[in-house]
């Protein structure tokens, strides 16, 4: 888990939080007062997986409203690069390959 805060002007986090829900490796984001205080939290697997984004990004839209600027903290797992777009071995490429082959011979 990698775990990074950044400060967000009101009017910018709106289109950061977007940014951050089309990132593979995000896994929750956290938006934060300027005192530390949690305001949302936004568990993005499960907004992926089917769940409206409507009313979560009202609810940025209204704290981005508010707020001149918040904490924005993120929390990353490293380990779906491997599954999203890491590089593959030689043993996986052969063994994709043999798959594809036949079909290619056929035209």
């Amino acid at each position: 888990m990698d775990i990074t805060t950044e400060v967000v002007h009101g009017w910018r986090l709106l289109a950061r939080v977007q940014e951050l829900l089309d990132e593979p490796d995000v896994q929750q984001i956290v938006i934060r007062h300027d005192q530390g205080d949690s305001l949302i939290v936004i568990d993005v697997p499960s907004m992926r997986s089917g769940v409206t984004t409507r009313p979560v990004l009202s609810a940025v839209k209204a704290i981005a409203g508010e707020l001149s600027y918040v904490l924005l903290e993120v929390v990353r797992s490293r380990g779906l690069e491997r599954q999203v777009g890491g590089a593959i071995t030689d043993e996986e490429f052969d063994r994709a390959i043999d798959v594809i082959e036949p079909v290619f011979e056929r035209y």
